[in-house]
């Protein structure tokens, strides 16, 4: 018997009224996902009870479209769930972020497709943008033997997305986003890894599998704000910008994994200061001044970081994409990359000044600083790289496009 939540799972989720009931139901799973957190790091992926907790909450639902059941809320509630979920557990709120991602994507298929999906209340979809082998056109669909890499909370999901050139008797066609079946694919036990261990980010392997047309969607359709999903999901979202709906909080798990270290390191910098009864006058050890001005210097980063994503999803997410400019496309691509490389700084500051406790492999802030480091390991979350086409976009210059 299939015991994963989104099939066991007999109750509908919630659907959420507002950003601020979505923001109180994210606080309140808060202490669950972080007494679990232990039993993820074993399990190397997410416990059973954390995926159901969140899928009754609705906050699924933040992106999901109405005519599904979800509750459209939109880019920025996601940013701000992510936070909350990822400062109790990285490794909740990197596959929270993408599958809440994932059902903004999925509302842009063929009525057929999200028909089918939807069926299930509770569906779950996770991704491969990496793969291998080719993906053939034939009559009527594709057909694929390959692999796919990185597919995050794959182990609970009863779909997946894969992002795949397709070819026609060995000539490039396109980039097509394909919707696949879990049944159609075999799951590698392969993550074993030194950050984001409950993300259970693995590989998977098809073997001749068939993907009909109506399960398949173009990039640029996408990119465009043409999807066919426009259809039936109206909220301009849904002809909005990729890179601020779907890939508009990619940094944000690094951005609440580093705002979980510093609310720890800040508990653990009170303790140390004492306020005798004889005095007003606190006594700290020598150097705290220091240790301060550090901790002052993370979390002024961090808040900073998640006001430039909110700025960002406010600018663009309901703009539609083809009113985008490279530049801005750009220019969020670089904010994203940037706000996950200033996350990694910070904690890493703040891990120097934490001592020799801190090395333990059962201490929360070096869980915390190795999963920042790794949710800020993405490829497409590396600064240089974004920055560089963001000054080749606002020069004129050419900007290779990324697929």
């Amino acid at each position: 018997m299939d015991t994963r939540p989104v099939y066991t799972l007999s109750s509908r989720p919630a659907i959420i009224a507002s950003p601020s009931e979505a923001i109180e139901r994210a606080r309140a799973l808060r202490e669950r996902l972080r007494e679990r957190l232990p039993l993820g790091q074993e399990l190397r992926r997410l416990p059973d009870e954390t995926v159901a907790d969140i899928l009754e909450s609705g906050l699924f639902g933040v992106m999901k479209p109405k005519h599904y059941g979800g509750s459209e809320l939109g880019t920025q509630t996601m940013i701000d769930v992510t936070i909350e979920l990822a400062s109790a557990d990285p490794s909740a709120g990197w596959v929270y972020m993408l599958w809440t991602a994932h059902m903004w994507l999925q509302a842009l298929w063929p009525k057929q497709a999200m028909d089918e999906m939807w069926e299930n209340p509770n569906t779950l979809a996770s991704s491969v943008v990496s793969t291998a082998g080719n993906v053939e056109k034939v009559e009527g669909g594709y057909l694929w033997t390959g692999r796919g890499f990185f597919s995050s909370g794959v182990d609970h999901c009863n779909w997946l997305t894969a992002l795949v050139p397709t070819f026609k008797d060995g000539e490039r066609l396109d980039m097509r986003w394909l919707l696949l079946p879990r049944e159609d694919l075999e799951i590698v036990d392969d993550w074993y890894t030194i950050g984001l261990r409950g993300t259970g980010s693995k590989t998977i392997i098809l073997n001749d599998v068939f993907i009909p047309q109506y399960r398949t969607i173009s990039v640029l359709d996408i990119l465009n704000g043409d999807s066919p999903g426009r259809e039936v999901n109206a909220h301009p979202m849904y002809g909005g910008s990729t890179d601020a709906n779907f890939t508009g909080a990619m940094s944000v798990p690094a951005i609440g994994a580093a705002k979980g270290l510093i609310d720890m390191f800040h508990q653990r910098l009170g303790s140390k200061i004492e306020i005798p009864d004889s005095t007003n006058s606190p006594y700290m050890p020598e150097g705290m001044s220091i240790t301060m001005g550090r901790l002052s210097q993370a979390a002024a980063t961090i808040d900073a970081s998640r006001a430039l994503m909110l700025v960002n999803a406010q600018s663009f997410a309901e703009r539609p994409a083809k009113e985008v400019t490279l530049a801005d496309t750009m220019r969020m691509k670089r904010d994203t990359a940037w706000c996950a490389q200033q996350s990694r700084r910070a904690v890493n500051v703040l891990y120097e000044e934490s001592g020799g406790s801190a090395l333990s492999e059962n201490s929360p802030l070096q869980q915390f600083w190795r999963d920042t480091n790794a949710a800020a390991a993405h490829r497409g979350l590396m600064f240089d790289w974004q920055a560089e086409g963001w000054v080749k976009a606002v020069l004129g210059l050419p900007v290779p496009l990324p697929f």
